[in-house]
Order: structure tokens, then C-alpha cells, then sequence
């Protein structure tokens, strides 16, 4: 027998296709016959999608469209997709100008992904290698991101969240992370990690945000330790502040 969570999932995207499909319009009556569902079972069933924002209702004609929500769901989509392009330039131009490896990560829920990766040509380099995950609290990316987020949302994200050293160097408390966000980035919104997340590498973030000024994701640079030093870290502070205005501004364009 199939499972009730999934074949409660299943008549949600059977509705939501149903409507495409229709033109974006249906009645109850409509929907319960052309699905096989139970009358009983659609009415609660709409009723969540409609208080989502997922579907709407016409009470004049009584019949159920796509909702706001739906629509805002899909330009989220879409929006990963130009971001990936956009960012992508931008982190070839920081390898360029930096002359260190360079990416952009993207947040997802309580940790950021590395999605794009450009590696530095030096027999001493940073691995870039996509698809790597590093918690909000210790990567460069993830503590740009962590800033970003209002205050209700760091207490949320801290609660849920099992803190645990990576490193020698990793701040492994609420307290002592939240003041190194405050010192490091005060300043010029740019947040470094310092061995946090890997041993003798240092690394600089800046966050990237929608046009809600809610985060996105971060671009970062990541330079061994060996060859960091004040001038490259201007030259980084510099670069990412730049690299990251211009993603923003072709993201609200």
C-alpha cells in the first residue's frame, strides 16, 4: 500500500499539473473528477494550497487557479539559473585579478554549497571542487552568509545547529562565532576564515543578496596561508566588494 505522505505529495502535483494543463482554471468539482480523488479529502487539500498562497479562489465563478506562491516558487528557480551564469564570470575575473582560487557558494537551509570553483595556478592552490557542503559557522562563505541573516534568523539557525570544532581554529560556541562576524566584517561587509574550516588556508567572503536583501549564496576567495599578506588582502577585499556589486546589480536587472 502506498504511503499516505506520498500519496498525499502526489495529489498536490497532481493538482498543481492538473491547472497548467487546464489553463489555470477548475473547479472542485472539476479537479475531484478529472483526478479520481474523494470530494472530502480535495477540500482539506485545497484549502492548504489556497492558505499557502499555492492555489487562489474566484468566488465569483468558484473555481481555483496557480496562486502567488506558486509563481514566486518558480521565479526562485529561475533564479538560480541566472545566478549561476552571472556569478560565473565573476568568479573568473576574481581568479584573474587575485590571481588565487576563487568560488561561489550557494545557501541551502544550514550550510552553504560550492556550485562554481575556479582553481589558481600555482603548485600551491586550493582545491575548488564543486559540490562540497561547509556548515554556516566556519567557512568564509558560510560566516557571510550567517551575517546576512537577521537576527531572528542566526537564533534559529543556532538552535537547531550542533556546533563542533573543524579545526583548531574553529570558533565551537554561539558567542565566540557571532563576535568574529562582528570584527571581521564590520567594516567593508567582508568576512574571513582563518583556518577555521581547513588548516593554513585563509579565506574572504562577502555575501550576495536578492533584491530583499535576504542572502543568497557567497562569493569567496581562498589563498594558502604561506602566500597571504596585507597587500593581497586589500586586493581581495577589493576584488570580491567589486565582484560582488556586479552580480548584484545583474540579478535586479
Amino acid at each position: 500500500m502506498q504511503d499516505t505522505s506520498i500519496k498525499s505529495a502526489d495529489r498536490v502535483l497532481d493538482v498543481l499539473e492538473l491547472l497548467c494543463r487546464r489553463g489555470n482554471s477548475a473547479t472542485h468539482s472539476e479537479i475531484a473528477f478529472s483526478l479520481d480523488i474523494p470530494k472530502s479529502s480535495l477540500t482539506n487539500l485545497l484549502r492548504n494550497l489556497t492558505n499557502r498562497g499555492y492555489l487562489k479562489k474566484d468566488l465569483s465563478d468558484m473555481t481555483y487557479a496557480l496562486g502567488p506562491a506558486f509563481f514566486s516558487l518558480a521565479d526562485k528557480g529561475k533564479q538560480v539559473k541566472s545566478i549561476l551564469k552571472i556569478a560565473n564570470t565573476q568568479v573568473l575575473w576574481l581568479t584573474e585579478k587575485t590571481r588565487e582560487a576563487a568560488a561561489f557558494y550557494l545557501f541551502k537551509s544550514d550550510h552553504v554549497e560550492r556550485v562554481i570553483g575556479k582553481e589558481a595556478n600555482y603548485p600551491l592552490s586550493y582545491r575548488m571542487t564543486p559540490g562540497v557542503k561547509f556548515p554556516l559557522y566556519s567557512a568564509a562563505a558560510g560566516k557571510a552568509v550567517l551575517r546576512a541573516l537577521t537576527e531572528e534568523e542566526q537564533k534559529t539557525y543556532f538552535k537547531k545547529m550542533k556546533i563542533k570544532a573543524i579545526t583548531k581554529n574553529t570558533a565551537a560556541t554561539e558567542q565566540e562565532i557571532l563576535k568574529r562576524l562582528r570584527t571581521s566584517s564590520d567594516s567593508d561587509q567582508i568576512v574571513i576564515s582563518n583556518g577555521e574550516s581547513s588548516v593554513g588556508v585563509i579565506a574572504l567572503a562577502i555575501a550576495i543578496l536578492d533584491e530583499d536583501k535576504h542572502p543568497i549564496g557567497a562569493i569567496s576567495v581562498v589563498v594558502p596561508e604561506a602566500r597571504f599578506n596585507k597587500s593581497l588582502d586589500q586586493q581581495c577585499r577589493m576584488s570580491l566588494k567589486n565582484a560582488a556589486s556586479k552580480i548584484q546589480h545583474e540579478l535586479v536587472l
